[in-house]
């Protein structure tokens, strides 16, 4: 079953014209690859994260680069400037360093592979680019099954997560597998390796069982030790390329099993509050031991209910399970009566409104309009690209282009919207939503 594409309402069409205008110029701020850059770059464009101040802008990102930005231009069918930004990746220079789908030649070939499936081209790029990353692809697939093997947690995010792990370069596997077949055992290696996570029993951990699922390294911003899931860095992530691969026909031995146990593992946690019913962003060591649960917090893409409702979705749509696409439009309804402001600090994909934005179109259309007149209201027109970005590790709000926290996801949002279709290349594909 196809995801349903937004749904016009009575109070649509006055927003979805405020809407194509904001995307309009967007668009035309965006054009210039240079000018993108050097407003990008500023020095004082910065997040103070503790030690030395960091660049929001990086060319070769997914995120907060051109790769993102030409992702906007390919769905607007505007070969120029698409192809434009695709160059200036390039020129940036390619590494063949470990990757990830938001970073490096798979962000690169994302993005061109998307661009392709607009108006077509890039096939050499495309093709040199899939050798290297099918080899990635198989030596991380192959580093996790034999961690698991082992008896050892996934210990890092990073090892399987959407924006750095073999989750992300899944996704970008299941783009190509169809117009590049040779790509295919590269995409089982990495779907075999989710699954053996999946499947595998608890693991000991100082003591007390834990989901093989479970985080010890690499833990930034004071995090305990955790099972995680949300989508960004969660199970979430890892449950929504199972269900698309699932739905697309590319299967392996105990798929269905590795999404059923998923489920379980999202259900053991799965609580209700005034709102509905809803999933926290993780879970500790005393959470397993019987703490109390926090309460609700930002409920957006990457972390809580959004994001996870629309892997939850996605499952149900996979193994034709009524009652799993029920709660998550529930718990999905629910996120929407709790967000607010105080909450939801920004317009972007991210953790902003527009992530709920599309989520809605892509689950709940219905409900779309009051978020769509959220993210138009945001547009700020003395910015460089129409929305600032504010975060409390920033000195000023930031200027950024790209898809995830910029200018260009906020963009893709709107134009969805605006048109009442879905969209027309697998933009959002990147996130896991489709």
């Amino acid at each position: 079953m196809p995801s349903p594409a937004p749904t016009p309402t009575d109070r649509a069409p006055a927003h979805r014209e405020a809407a194509a205008r904001v995307v309009d110029e967007i668009a035309a701020r965006l054009r210039d690859p240079a000018r993108v850059a050097a407003t990008a770059a500023a020095p004082d464009n910065v997040m103070r994260y503790p030690g030395d101040p960091q660049p929001v802008w990086n060319p070769l990102s997914l995120s907060d680069g051109h790769p993102g930005v030409a992702l906007l231009f390919a769905e607007l069918a505007d070969a120029g400037p698409a192809h434009a930004h695709l160059s200036a990746a390039l020129a940036a220079g390619l590494r063949l360093h470990p990757q990830s789908l938001f970073t490096g030649m798979t962000a690169l070939a994302y993005a061109g592979h998307t661009a392709a499936q607009a108006y077509g081209g890039y096939a050499a790029m495309l093709t040199g680019l899939d050798r290297h990353i099918t080899d990635q692809a198989h030596r991380r697939a192959r580093a996790d099954r034999d961690r698991v093997r082992a008896g050892q947690p996934v210990d890092a995010w990073a090892a399987y997560d959407v924006l750095t792990g073999t989750t992300g370069i899944g996704r970008y596997l299941l783009a190509r597998h169809e117009s590049a077949p040779e790509t295919e055992p590269a995409l089982r290696a990495v779907l075999e390796s989710l699954v053996a996570t999946a499947t595998a029993d608890d693991v000991t951990r100082d003591g007390v069982r834990v989901p093989a699922w479970w985080i010890t390294d690499g833990l930034d911003h004071g995090l305990a030790e955790h099972v995680n899931l949300g989508c960004a860095h969660g199970v979430s992530g890892p449950l929504a390329l199972l269900a698309l691969a699932w739905s697309a026909g590319v299967r392996v031995d105990r798929h269905d099993e590795a999404i059923e146990r998923i489920m379980a593992l999202l259900t053991r946690w799965r609580t209700i509050d005034a709102f509905g019913p809803r999933w926290p962003h993780l879970v500790t060591r005393a959470d397993l031991q019987g703490g109390e649960l926090p309460e609700r917090g930002r409920d957006s893409w990457c972390y809580g209910t959004a994001g996870t409702a629309r892997a939850v979705h996605l499952a149900g749509t996979a193994l034709d399970r009524a009652e799993w696409r029920a709660d998550a439009e529930t718990a999905l309804r629910g996120a929407l009566d709790a967000a607010d402001d105080a909450l939801i600090t920004d317009s972007a994909l991210c953790h902003g409104w527009a992530g709920l934005l599309h989520i809605t179109l892509r689950t709940v259309p219905a409900l779309a309009d009051s978020l769509a007149a959220k993210v138009i209201d945001g547009f700020t027109p003395e910015a460089p690209f129409g929305y600032r970005y504010h975060h409390a590790l920033a000195a000023r709000p930031l200027d950024r282009p790209g898809l995830m926290e910029g200018a260009s996801g906020i963009a893709l949002a709107l134009h969805a919207y605006a048109t009442g279709t879905a969209p027309a290349t697998p933009w959002d594909g990147a996130l896991l939503l489709a």
